[in-house]
């Protein structure tokens, strides 16, 4: 997962976790990860870059609570 603090880093880095296609993104509830993750690879990131910014965003954040989510569920605490 990249950090982003941008729309154009959030793209990248929800393009990096779509073709990655990790465990913990089946939790992640928006109905443009599930056509992300269907469409062809070289259509994703025209779809992202056409949408608008806050989606975008919404959408990073979204993607990145559920990752903390995992790390911190799954991390071993001593």
């Amino acid at each position: 997962m990249l950090e982003a603090t941008n729309a154009n880093e959030a793209i990248v880095s929800i393009l990096d976790v779509i073709k990655e296609n990790p465990l913990w993104l089946n939790k992640v509830d928006s109905h443009l990860v599930m056509l992300l993750k269907e469409i062809e690879p070289e259509n994703r990131e025209f779809l992202l870059k056409k949408s608008l910014d806050e989606q975008i965003i919404d959408l990073f954040v979204k993607i990145k609570t559920q990752y903390y989510h995992y790390l911190d569920v799954t991390r071993w605490n001593y």
